[in-house]
């Protein structure tokens, strides 16, 4: 039997009505003042896995031949009325059209308008009923919200809450624009966060969001959300991509969105290219780093023997001041406080922003990973992750090292600036002690 005989009871189910969807040249398209409707698919990535996980259902209207923006449609609706409608319209011909798509058991991302958000559509059990009917089970679908187009946070967390024990997964859009924030995810609680194109793109072109964008992802995986990063439109943003957590990506790099859903042939090619050039960059900055981390190691050894042997703090640190990346020494005791002056390179760069921070001895930094990792094991050099070090406000790691004279206990500090020694870009990020030096 045709399927166009088939979807009347479906269609009214869906608060569609059957004469606004006609079964045409193989697929389901839709009428809505004057427009046509029809369903594209972009398919979804686990670059993991290398293969589709998921297609996100995008509507694509044109009239008399003419594509036309689905923003635009919206935005010439006249009432809320008309903008549900629209709306429901899209996700019917979407679920439709997916049917007769190969999708091999792979998630269909459903857009929700923020207006469909309200307390007379919480019936998660009737939308489990309906698409039933069409042969759905609810972890096929993920629903997939604009958060910022929710402004009570309340009603979303109650949305999401219904939805998830229904089954379905939810999907938070465009994180990181408008009112995105890490609150808003603990209470909303989605399976999925989706980061707007937005923040690949800054990640690609500012070495502070580059620096940034791999710990982003990390904090958003342990609110236990899936991250999907999308907007993924050229080699270098799909290499930092790979450099993070991410579970999934999106974007024309690997496939456009169309009537089939189709990605690119070469797809399991391309992805594989990907995880041996990425292989290629981490060996490559791996070598130069482990380079650099024995340079300063060895130093800061020599620096401590020779403060052991008598020699005073200043001679001391004379060769390991001068090479290229220190910033400071410094010299703490067993308690954390700072017990010298600190010696700053000439290179350093000198502001009266941080004055009042500036005179640093007698401080304590007890509170400091560098510290308490190196008090720990005395004679092992440690490395800090990258963060904003005093008084500078310069993004420096610590190299320290705990050492003994007598019956004292001493831990000599040696700030370097993060960027000259993590050569491959994320090295010194991917947890929280690096390394230590036998």
């Amino acid at each position: 039997m045709a399927p166009h005989l088939l979807i009347p009871d479906r269609l009214r189910e869906m608060g569609v009505h059957p004469q606004q969807v006609r079964y045409f040249k193989q697929r389901f398209q839709g009428s809505f003042d004057g427009y046509s409707l029809d369903s594209h698919y972009q398919p979804i990535i686990s670059l993991t896995h290398q293969r589709v996980v998921g297609y996100e259902a995008l509507m694509r209207p044109s009239k008399n031949g003419t594509p036309c923006s689905p923003l635009d449609l919206f935005g010439q609706c006249h009432s809320s009325v008309s903008v549900t409608r629209l709306d429901r319209l899209s996700r019917a011909l979407h679920l439709l059209n997916f049917n007769l798509l190969d999708s091999d058991g792979c998630w269909l991302f459903l857009n929700i308008r923020g207006e469909e958000i309200r307390k007379s559509n919480m019936d998660a059990q009737q939308v489990k009923r309906t698409l039933a009917l069409h042969g759905f089970q609810p972890q096929q679908i993920v629903l997939e919200i604009l958060e910022d187009a929710v402004h009570d946070e309340m009603l979303l967390a109650e949305f999401v809450q219904e939805f998830r024990q229904a089954g379905f997964l939810v999907a938070i859009d465009d994180f990181g624009t408008g009112q995105s924030n890490f609150d808003r995810i603990w209470k909303i609680n989605p399976n999925i966060v989706k980061l707007d194109r937005s923040m690949i793109r800054n990640a690609q072109q500012q070495p502070r969001a580059r620096r940034i964008f791999p710990r982003l992802v990390s904090l958003l995986r342990e609110t236990e959300s899936l991250v999907l990063i999308e907007g993924v439109e050229n080699e270098e943003e799909a290499l930092l991509a790979m450099d993070t957590e991410a579970d999934m990506v999106q974007g024309y790099f690997f496939a456009r969105p169309s009537l089939t859903g189709a990605d690119r042939p070469d797809l399991p090619m391309q992805i594989s290219r990907l995880h041996h050039q990425y292989a290629k960059q981490q060996k490559s900055g791996r070598q130069v780093f482990h380079s650099q981390l024995v340079t300063f190691e060895s130093m800061l050894t020599a620096c401590a023997d020779l403060i052991k042997l008598g020699h005073s703090f200043e001679d001391s640190c004379q060769a390991l001041i001068k090479q290229l990346g220190c910033r400071r020494i410094f010299l703490l005791n067993e308690e954390g406080y700072q017990v010298t002056h600190t010696i700053s390179s000439e290179h350093s760069v000198s502001t009266n922003h941080y004055h009042p921070l500036k005179q640093a001895q007698g401080a304590n930094w007890a509170r400091r990973k560098y510290f308490q990792r190196a008090i720990e094991a005395p004679g092992r050099v440690y490395i800090s992750r990258p963060y904003l070090a005093l008084p500078d406000a310069s993004i420096d790691v610590t190299f320290s090292m705990a050492f003994n004279i007598g019956n004292q206990t001493l831990v000599l500090c040696c700030d370097v600036d993060s960027q000259s020694v993590d050569a491959a870009g994320n090295l010194l990020q991917q947890g929280q002690l690096i390394m230590h030096f036998e």
